[in-house]
């Protein structure tokens, strides 16, 4: 029973944390609704436990062996969240929205996999709760991973909504949506720089 609550407190504390995911989230409720971002929010958790399965089932040992796939993917991944982040910088209000929340839940899942820090938790999370032969213990952690990680990211359309419930104004919104779009871009070049400091 305790280690049932671990790993939900650990998927919780990975998923409600701010990411490049929840923000897109965040403003995809602020422009759209919670209704028009759940199919996002449950490619995301999708891709998620999709991930996390792969990582404990042997893929995390292979990428740890090729660390060119960490570089990669990172970079790939970094350079789709920046486009989207354009895209969120130059939107407007009421029809403000990214064309990752617009594609729906394929580009949720997909971002999952492209997202240095889903990648972190996905290994680090196998590494701290799952030994390599306990597999029926890796689907224990995977389906409380994904319940924690919906509910997780349905908050962050949630306080979006509630955001926008509370400006009138479109002009505040703008900003909002400028400022959600240079936070996900300075993550970007975070993560770039100190993979480019890895590398030196």
């Amino acid at each position: 029973m305790l280690i049932i609550l671990a790993m939900g407190l650990y998927a919780f504390s990975m998923s409600i944390t701010p990411g490049p995911v929840n923000l897109i989230i965040f403003s995809g409720g602020m422009n759209r609704g919670i209704h028009a971002t759940l199919p996002f929010i449950l490619g995301a958790t999708i891709g998620f436990s999709l991930l996390l399965l792969a990582t404990g089932l042997g893929l995390g040992l292979v990428v740890q062996q090729h660390k060119w796939l960490v570089y990669g993917s990172t970079v790939i991944g970094c350079g789709f969240m920046m486009y989207l982040a354009l895209q969120l910088f130059k939107s407007e209000p009421s029809v403000g929205q990214t064309t990752a929340v617009r594609s729906g839940w394929w580009a949720g899942l997909m971002l999952m996999w492209l997202n240095p820090k889903a990648w972190l938790a996905a290994i680090a999370g196998n590494s701290l709760f799952i030994e390599p032969s306990q597999t029926s213990k890796l689907f224990v952690f995977v389906l409380i991973y994904s319940l924690v990680c919906f509910v997780s990211l349905l908050l962050w359309a949630v306080f979006g909504k509630q955001v926008s419930s509370h400006i009138s104004n479109d002009k505040y919104v703008r900003w909002l949506n400028k400022a959600a779009a240079l936070v996900l871009t300075s993550m970007c070049v975070m993560v770039l720089y100190e993979l480019g400091g890895r590398n030196l």
